[in-house]
């Protein structure tokens, strides 16, 4: 990790400000469709226009009926919100204007809280002082809510819970990780989370759901934000994970369920530069502890009624996680996360597949590792900068999901018992370092335990075991 603690607007970044001073969200509606819920968006900013759609099916007609509820209501005006990021990325908008019914003053300070750190990588890598004063701000473009559609306290607006737990399910190995915990290696049912499902990732939750139900968001980016992208405005990450959070309890309130459940894990804490304009730039941080904690206040304060939304694996590292999976090889297997190829295989060169082969070979031996991603990863040397970066010897932790960086260093140093360096390409820098051979024991990390508050009661015991597996 290193600090960066100088940097600008552009002119050409002052000039898109200037042009579009407000990025206003004029509506979010929701229609019901014979399959679910259909949810329209409406974005504004000086002659752009945006309208997205996104696409929620597996729910019965009776279940759709409570997408008129304030509840509901306000968990699509959170999701248009946080929609509008992936457009407003393109300006950066000296102000987003809510044009819906208004959130209150508290709920708009808990959005003014929320931007820095789930856009702080795009700030990051586009080079933008967003510290400057008047960057962005959040605001009400009319009154308060109507009356009535205001919940008086906590038994307003509160749904019974007749489902099973809803899985948000990657296809990758956290989430499979998180459905054997959740149905407790298939004696219960789940029901599960999909995001634009590919056919690997059915497959996989359809022999884990054992009777439970399957619930799928489907999502596109418009081709009017492409043209801008393509014409060179601003473009990088957006804060995703929330996205997708608040869209599976939306699902899970519609569906009667008490509480959704999300892979995240310990090593999601980690920033990737320690210091960004005096704060940290954290690729996962809608997948942090910091962030889990502010949407559990958020739901507390004005969803009444919404299902509970928590990380049983927060915990444990990834390396415990994927550990955890030793009794289930041929499901570890299946599981798929390279982001390049969406799924549906590896690249075997990005820093997602470069952490899960040497995670594989750490744990469960150079062979399986080979099988898994379908090609020797460490006699790449290619990748030796890769390996350095993710074990924090050189420049920044990668921006992909991987492991912390002293998991990393445990990793290599395991690896690399009883073997000359060279014997392995890519990781012979690394295991050459000092910080590596002095890299705390497998076993060690593997039996580490991190902060489990956040965790259901019902799941904790469940979360022990695999833990310790």
């Amino acid at each position: 990790m290193h600090d960066v603690t100088t940097t600008g607007i552009s002119p050409q970044l002052q000039r898109l400000r200037e042009d579009y001073p407000v990025f206003r969200i004029e509506a979010a509606q929701a229609t019901r469709t014979p399959g679910g819920v259909a949810l329209e968006f409406a974005f504004a900013a000086g002659d752009l226009r945006f309208r997205p759609v996104v696409e929620l099916t597996g729910l019965s007609p009776g279940e759709t009926a409570a997408v008129t509820t304030p509840t509901a209501r306000r968990m699509i005006r959170a999701l248009a919100i946080i929609e509008a990021f992936s457009y407003w990325k393109a300006l950066c908008s000296p102000v987003i204007e809510v044009a819906l019914p208004a959130p209150d003053a508290a709920e708009l300070d808990w959005w003014r809280s929320f931007w820095p750190g789930a856009m702080g990588e795009f700030f990051y890598r586009n080079g933008i002082d967003y510290t400057v004063p008047g960057f962005l701000d959040i605001r009400a473009a009319a009154g308060p809510e109507p009356a009535g559609s205001e919940p008086a306290g906590p038994g307003r607006d509160e749904r019974a819970v007749t489902a099973p737990p809803l899985v948000m399910f990657s296809g990758g190995k956290d989430s499979l990780a998180l459905a054997r915990i959740v149905t407790s290696g298939g004696a219960v049912p789940a029901d599960f989370f999909l995001y634009n499902p590919v056919a690997g990732q059915w497959g996989l939750a359809e022999s884990l759901a054992h009777g439970g139900r399957f619930l799928e968001v489907r999502r596109t980016i418009l081709a009017e934000l492409l043209r801008l992208n393509a014409a060179g405005h601003p473009n990088g990450h957006t804060p995703f994970s929330a996205y997708l959070a608040i869209a599976a309890m939306l699902a899970g309130y519609l569906r009667g369920t008490g509480f959704v459940v999300a892979g995240n894990s310990r090593s999601d804490d980690e920033p990737n530069v320690e210091s960004y304009l005096g704060h940290p730039v954290n690729h996962q941080w809608t997948k942090s502890y910091e962030f889990e904690s502010a949407l559990a206040a958020y739901r507390d304060r004005w969803l009444p009624g919404a299902p509970g939304y928590s990380s049983p694996l927060r915990p444990l590292y990834e390396l415990q996680i994927i550990a955890s999976l030793s009794g289930d090889i041929d499901g570890y297997l299946q599981t798929a996360s390279c982001n390049r190829v969406k799924g549906e295989g590896w690249c075997r060169s990005c820093a997602k597949c470069a952490w899960v082969f040497l995670a594989t070979a750490a744990l469960f031996g150079h062979d399986l590792a080979v099988r898994k991603t379908g090609g020797d990863m460490f006699a790449d040397p290619a990748l030796a900068g890769v390996y350095a970066e993710m074990a924090g010897l050189t420049g920044s932790k990668p921006f992909e999901c991987t492991g912390t960086e002293e998991e990393v260093r445990t990793a290599i140093r395991a690896v690399g018992q009883g073997h000359n360096p060279d014997d392995f390409p890519a990781l012979a820098t690394c295991l050459r370092a000092a910080a590596v051979t002095a890299a705390r024991p497998l076993t060690a990390l593997l039996a580490d335990w991190g902060r489990d508050d956040l965790v259901p009661a019902a799941l904790l015991s469940q979360v022990r075991r695999y833990g310790s597996a």
